[in-house]
């Protein structure tokens, strides 16, 4: 919908409201797959994957959430996040990801399908036991 006032030609978009929610909001309780400390434009960041399974004792449907985060660099930086610790991610999703372009310019289908979060939020569980 589209208004604009008499006085000026200033024009205002608003978007329709909808019957459904919008937030597509998400939890996943999953353990730390890879995490990685990322210098990008605007400083650094932690890159972060957590591998779930969506689906109770069927090893093929694993998933892997992705998301970034600065909030997480010093906690990356003193050890807070090892490969292995338990973490439960609540985020809006973003989007999801099932294959990906080679360098050859051919599609490949992802070993294991891709949730990319934003505005993220952890929870912590423990460490993974030392061998």
């Amino acid at each position: 919908m589209t208004t604009s006032t008499p006085s000026t030609s200033t024009v205002v978009s608003q978007q329709a409201p909808t019957r459904w929610a919008d937030a597509n909001s998400v939890t996943f309780t999953g353990r730390v797959f890879n995490a990685e400390l990322v210098s990008g434009r605007y400083g650094e960041f932690v890159a972060l994957d957590v591998i779930t399974r969506p689906v109770q004792d069927d090893d093929d449907s694993q998933v892997v959430v992705h998301f970034n985060s600065s909030a997480l660099v010093n906690f990356f930086k003193a050890g807070g996040i090892p490969t292995g610790r338990v973490v439960t991610v609540t985020g809006n999703m973003t989007g999801v990801q099932a294959t990906y372009t080679d360098k050859d310019g051919l599609i490949v289908p992802l070993k294991r399908a891709r949730v990319l979060l934003g505005e993220t939020i952890c929870q912590w569980g423990p460490k993974p036991a030392k061998k």
